[in-house]
């Protein structure tokens, strides 16, 4: 089975550089125009089934994407961003000053590190395969499309290619880009990772 991760197209929060957790924001209009742009990508491939997280910018990108199919898509919470809890809406640039001990914590060892109010990584990582192993379960041969989020897509690669959560940081992943993942019973092979030529 090969599964097409796709994360969702832009934010406000994302072009203001603010964590937004399952802060529920939709897509701002660069970020419509993205997803139009994800969904012209993937309009040839033969889709066996969409799933997303329910989270706006996750689901309005999935609706994009399925113009296209025209298939039943399942949100499944388990694809949810991490749960940022006190950083929600916190710009990237200020967590340092205003929450030192976590930063301390999270620059040394992100796997070891809870966010202020929010989920660890490994609790993320747990729902995350779980929600694929599903996935996997549901008898599916070909090709399946998941619309999710940074933490998610990075969390479930760190799983698949047997890295530790913490070397998240090795991969730069863009909003609206897509990364594909191929199947072999509980096994995956990582076959594109990043791509945004689609946005031109």
């Amino acid at each position: 089975m090969r599964l097409i991760l796709v994360r969702h197209g832009e934010t406000d929060w994302n072009h203001q550089r603010r964590l937004q957790g399952q802060h529920d924001l939709p897509l701002n209009e660069l970020g419509i125009a993205q997803a139009a742009l994800i969904a012209r990508s993937l309009q040839k491939e033969t889709v066996e089934a969409i799933y997303t997280s329910p989270l706006r910018r996750a689901l309005e990108t999935a609706e994009a994407i399925n113009r296209f199919h025209r298939l039943p898509i399942k949100g499944i919470d388990g694809l949810k961003e991490i749960s940022a809890g006190e950083l929600d809406g916190v710009q990237v640039a200020d967590v340092k000053c205003k929450y030192p001990e976590f930063y301390r914590l999270w620059t040394i060892n992100a796997a070891a590190a809870r966010l202020p109010g929010g989920e660890s990584l490994p609790e993320v990582q747990e729902r995350v395969w779980e929600s694929v192993q599903g996935i996997l379960n549901n008898g599916h041969s070909g090709k399946v499309i998941v619309v999710s989020h940074f933490f998610v897509i990075l969390s479930l690669l760190c799983k698949t290619l047997d890295l530790s959560l913490s070397e998240f940081r090795r991969f730069g992943m863009n909003v609206a880009s897509i990364t594909t993942l191929d199947f072999f019973g509980s096994q995956a092979r990582l076959v594109c990772f990043n791509d945004t030529c689609h946005l031109g």
